[in-house]
């Protein structure tokens, strides 16, 4: 809550804002190309459905391939260094090295991928919501899609990833509190204990969600900006 932030920031200080900064910057910006370039490959390789193969299927088809993009993308560049930037932000670690050393130490090499089972199905959630609703509403406006203006097509975009995010959010805020529990806690130990201290399932639940809608108005833009990258080159 805005209360909340306001005492931290007394506390800590304004520019504890932007602990964990570095690994956000240099995990975010590729992240975003490797999914957008990723989900063409994936969609271009598995087989394509139309609606005439029955609705179900062509649905499945294309939230299937942003799924399947989300957790790749994770795997090889985002979580690990999430997990690192977290442990930054969180645990007053102020250097790169301390926060690896710290994680290493802890739980070895498993560390920087602790919390992915449960990150896993948000991921799938978001960029299948994300990006296979992206193809999904282009595919519904056909040709007509070009013949809107950019503020429309980035509103479309910005409302489907609002839609993964409200979709998506749960599963990320058990995964934050697994990470930033110093036990080998359990999925099941955590999120209790997340309920309990919050004072309900939905305020553990969605946590810090406006702040996460305030971060993400920059989706639209990215799922408009790539679509517009690849018309005119």
């Amino acid at each position: 809550s805005l209360s909340r932030t306001v005492s931290h920031l007394k506390m800590e200080g304004f520019l504890s804002a932007w602990r964990g900064a570095s690994p956000t910057i240099i995990r975010w910006l590729p992240s975003q190309y490797i999914v957008l370039f990723l989900k063409d490959y994936i969609s271009a390789v598995i087989p394509s459905c139309k609606k005439q193969d029955g609705y179900g299927k062509y649905f499945a088809n294309k939230v299937g391939s942003g799924a399947a993009t989300g957790v790749i993308n994770a795997l090889i560049w985002a979580y690990p260094l999430d997990v690192v930037r977290q442990q930054l932000a969180t645990k007053n670690t102020h250097t790169w090295r301390n926060a690896v050393s710290s994680v290493y130490n802890a739980h070895g090499l498993r560390g920087f991928y602790r919390g992915f089972m449960m990150d896993a199905p948000g991921l799938m959630i978001f960029r299948g919501v994300q990006l296979g609703g992206w193809d999904l509403v282009k595919d519904h406006y056909g040709s007509s899609w070009n013949e809107k203006t950019r503020v429309d097509r980035f509103m479309h975009g910005q409302v489907i990833s609002l839609m993964g995010s409200v979709m998506s959010y749960p599963w990320d805020t058990v995964r934050r509190n697994l990470i930033s529990c110093d036990q080998n806690g359990s999925y099941s130990e955590v999120y209790r204990s997340g309920v309990a201290t919050a004072g309900g399932l939905r305020r553990f639940l969605y946590a810090g969600f406006s702040a996460r809608v305030l971060s993400s108005v920059v989706n639209g833009a990215l799922l408009e900006g790539f679509d517009e990258w690849k018309r005119t080159a």
